[in-house]
C-alpha cells in the first residue's frame, strides 16, 4: 500500500515480499531503517496511484487536475481567446497561457503535424499580453512564420525574418531566424520565444543547441514539436526540459537523467541509448505539471475540414531572383482569367522555376519527415524535376511515376506505398500520377510544382483524400516569393476561400 507522511513530506510504499518489485520499478528508494521504499517526488510515486490510499491520492489532485485539462478538447470556456481557431485550440491556449502566467518558464505543445501549433503559440503571446517575440525555427519556413505573425498574432507591432547574415536585425520588432542564426540575436530582449521544431535541438553538444538554449533560459518559452522524441529516446528532449523546466525532472543533470529514463545497451564501443525506460513517470511529469500539451489528429477529426490548404513561400534565392525577372513579363491577372499564353516562351520558364526550387524542396520535404510525418505525396509538373526530387529524397525510399513509366510497374509502385512502411515518399507526375491511384496511406500532399488549373491540383489530392482516409488532409503549396506561381496561387487561395464562405464546404 502507498501512503504519504505528511511530516516528512515523503511517499512510502509497504507491502509483502512478493510485491518488492513494483516500488522498485517506480523509482523508490530502500529505507533499510524504516523497513520500506520511499519517494519524494510525487512524480515518481504517481506510477502506484492504483496502490494508494486517501492521503497518498490527495497529493496527486494538481497531477491529476493537469493531465485532465491538458487532455481536453470541448468547446472554450469563457475567457479563452476568441477568433478564428478552433475550440480544442482555444482551450490549448488557455491553458498553456496559465501556465506561464502562473510562473512556469517555459511549455511544450507537442501536437501533431498539421493542428495549429504556430497560430496557438502566437495567440499565447497575446493572451499574455506580449507583443516583441523571437521565432526560432527551420529555415525554410521563416517566411511562413512572418506570414502566421501578421495572421495570428492581435499584438503584432511589426515583424522581419532574417534571410541572409547581412540581414539588418530590427531591435524593436518581432524577429524570425533559422536556428543557425541564433547567435545574431543574444544580445537582444524579447518578451517571449518561440522555437519551432524543437527536435532540431536534440544534441546537447551541437553549436546550434549551446546557442539556441542561451537564448531560451533568458525569456518565457513556447516549444513546439510534433515528435518530442524523434527517435523514441528521451534525452532527446532532456536539453530543452533542462533550459526551461528543469523542476519537472528534480533538476536531473544529463548522465542521471540518461540512467533513469533511457535504455542502455553496452557492446565493445561503449553504452549506446538505445530507448526509453519509466515511460509513465516520465508521461507524468510532463502532462502532470502542466508543461506539455499534446493531441492527435485523430483526437480533434470533429473540429478540422476535410482538406486545408497552405502556401509556404520560400525565400527568393540568386537563381530565382533571375527567372522571376523573366516572369515579369507575363501579367498573373491575365492567366488567371484566361490561362498561359501559348508559344511565349513561358514553359520553359516555369522548368526553369521548378529545378531552382528543388534545393528548398527537398530541405522542407525533410524536415517534415524528420519531425514526424510517416509518408508524403509528392508532385511535380516536369520529369527533370521528379528526377532531382528522387535523387534529394533518395533516403526515404521513393517511388516515382511520370509519363514514361511503365503501366505495369505504376500499380507496383503504388502498392509499395501503400503497403512498405520504409518507402515513405510518392513522387508524381501531375499528368500521370493525378487522376486513377489511391494513395490514402499519405495524408500530406506537397506540391513543388502545382498546375495554374486549381481543379487539376485538387483531383491530384483526391489520391490521398477519398475512401479509405481516416485523416483529414493537409496540401502544402511551395512558392517562391513573390514568383508568378505564388501570385496565381494566392488568387487561387482567394477564390477558394470565397467558394467555401458560399457553399460552407
Amino acid at each position: 500500500m502507498l501512503t504519504y507522511n505528511k511530516k516528512h513530506k515523503l511517499f512510502i510504499w509497504r507491502g509483502d515480499y512478493s510485491s518488492r518489485g513494483l516500488p522498485r520499478n517506480a523509482g523508490f528508494d530502500w529505507h533499510e531503517a524504516g523497513k520500506a521504499w520511499i519517494a519524494k517526488s510525487p512524480y515518481v510515486a504517481y506510477q502506484l496511484i492504483d496502490h494508494a490510499d486517501s492521503a497518498a491520492k490527495a497529493q496527486f489532485q494538481p497531477i491529476n487536475r493537469n493531465i485532465d485539462r491538458s487532455n481536453s478538447l470541448g468547446n472554450s470556456e469563457p475567457g479563452s481567446i476568441a477568433g478564428e481557431l478552433f475550440p480544442y485550440q482555444q482551450v490549448g491556449v488557455k491553458y498553456l497561457s496559465e501556465q506561464l502566467d502562473f510562473g512556469r518558464k517555459g511549455v511544450l505543445l507537442a501536437e501533431e503535424q498539421g493542428l495549429g501549433k504556430s497560430a496557438q503559440s502566437l495567440r499565447i503571446a497575446d493572451a499574455l499580453g506580449y507583443s516583441k517575440l523571437l521565432v526560432i525555427c527551420p529555415a525554410s519556413i521563416r517566411l511562413n512564420w512572418e506570414r502566421e505573425v501578421e495572421m495570428w498574432h492581435q499584438g503584432n507591432k511589426g515583424v522581419k525574418a532574417i534571410l541572409a547574415g547581412k540581414d539588418l536585425i530590427p531591435t524593436d520588432s518581432s524577429v524570425i531566424i533559422s536556428y543557425n542564426f541564433a547567435e545574431k540575436v543574444q544580445h537582444l530582449e524579447f518578451d517571449m520565444v518561440i522555437v519551432d521544431e524543437i527536435h532540431f535541438i536534440k544534441n546537447r553538444e551541437t553549436k546550434r543547441t549551446i546557442e539556441v538554449l542561451k537564448i531560451v533560459k533568458k525569456f518565457p518559452v513556447v516549444g513546439l514539436t510534433g515528435t518530442p522524441l524523434p527517435n523514441g529516446r528521451p534525452n532527446e528532449l532532456w536539453p530543452f526540459l533542462n533550459a526551461c523546466a528543469p523542476d519537472i525532472i528534480g533538476g536531473l543533470k544529463y548522465w542521471p537523467f540518461v540512467r533513469r529514463f533511457c535504455k542502455i545497451e553496452s557492446d565493445a564501443y561503449g553504452d549506446k541509448i538505445v530507448g526509453a525506460k519509466r515511460t509513465k513517470e516520465l508521461f507524468t511529469r510532463l502532462r502532470g505539471s502542466g508543461f506539455m500539451m499534446r493531441r492527435l489528429k485523430k483526437d480533434v477529426l470533429k473540429d478540422l475540414p476535410p482538406k486545408r490548404y497552405q502556401m509556404i513561400v520560400f525565400p527568393v534565392t540568386g537563381k530565382t531572383r533571375e527567372i522571376i525577372k523573366k516572369e515579369q513579363a507575363f501579367d498573373a491577372n491575365e492567366i488567371t482569367k484566361h490561362g498561359a499564353p501559348v508559344g511565349a516562351g513561358l514553359p520553359d520558364i516555369r522548368r526553369e522555376m521548378g529545378l531552382a526550387m528543388v534545393p528548398q524542396s527537398v530541405e522542407y520535404i525533410s524536415d517534415l519527415m524528420e519531425g514526424g510525418v510517416k509518408k508524403l505525396l509528392v508532385f511535380a509538373y516536369h520529369v527533370d524535376v521528379n528526377q532531382n526530387l528522387i535523387e534529394g529524397l533518395k533516403k526515404y525510399n521513393p517511388v516515382c511515376i511520370t509519363g514514361s513509366t511503365l503501366t505495369k510497374k505504376r500499380q507496383e509502385y503504388v502498392d509499395r506505398f501503400q503497403t512498405d512502411p520504409h518507402c515513405r515518399i510518392f513522387i508524381g507526375n501531375l499528368q500521370a500520377a493525378g487522376t486513377g491511384f489511391t494513395l490514402t496511406a499519405a495524408h500530406d500532399v506537397i506540391f513543388v510544382e502545382s498546375s495554374w488549373v486549381p481543379g487539376e491540383n485538387d483531383q491530384a489530392s483526391d489520391r490521398v483524400h477519398r475512401i479509405g482516409q481516416n485523416e483529414r488532409v493537409l496540401i502544402h503549396q511551395l512558392v517562391v516569393k513573390g514568383s508568378l506561381g505564388a501570385r496565381i496561387l494566392g488568387s487561387a487561395a482567394m477564390k477558394r476561400s470565397d467558394i467555401e464562405g458560399v457553399l460552407g464546404v
